[in-house]
């Protein structure tokens, strides 16, 4: 069962990216360029966290190679990248991620990832409240029951392996109920 629940973890993160790529060439989602590119880098921490402590691989390789393809899209169909506030935010991530290689463990190597992955939420979210139309709810409401079914394929509970699965089930419940709340002004994301 846990091999379903893993397989189901993957399949479902991978298919949320299709429609969202779409939507993305078709102008109806910008993606934050700074938070994606934050997802790309951490995709591949957590990838490697899970390797080492047999947590939710096939969840993590999802979490990766989908963040590559958007972050790649974003430079030409998203918004993001050049206002003080995502410029000091990029400084404290790569602040934050160069800490990784230094310290030890992977629990504190873990929380330093959510860490940056919170700034890349913070990023998307302040989006969201400028244009609350710019991202797709079908895609965040997808990745949360992608999370939820990490933690069901997970062979053990410790706290290293659920953090992340967790987070990615909350985050993507914040993020969900953020869409199409308030007016939408497109024309203020443009400045971001």
């Amino acid at each position: 069962m846990k091999e379903l629940f893993a397989v189901l973890a993957l399949g479902v993160s991978l298919a949320a990216n299709v429609p969202y790529v779409i939507e993305i060439v078709k102008g109806e989602v910008k993606p934050e360029r700074i938070s994606w590119l934050l997802w790309t880098i951490l995709g591949g921490v957590y990838f490697f966290s899970t390797i080492v402590d047999e947590g939710a691989t096939l969840f993590t390789l999802g979490e990766l190679l989908a963040p590559i393809v958007i972050f790649c899209l974003s430079l030409k169909y998203g918004v993001g990248g050049k206002s003080r506030f995502d410029l000091i935010s990029l400084a404290i991530a790569l602040a934050s991620l160069s800490l990784l290689l230094i310290v030890n463990g992977a629990l504190v190597s873990l929380l330093l990832a959510l860490f940056v992955d919170a700034i890349g939420i913070t990023l998307t979210v302040r989006k969201l409240k400028l244009d609350p139309t710019s991202e797709s709810r079908m895609f965040w409401i997808m990745a949360g029951v992608s999370g939820v079914f990490a933690l069901l394929s997970l062979e053990s509970y410790s706290l290293v392996a659920i953090l992340f699965p967790l987070y990615v089930v909350i985050i993507s419940t914040v993020v969900s109920v953020e869409i199409h709340r308030g007016r939408p002004h497109p024309e203020r994301i443009e400045q971001l």
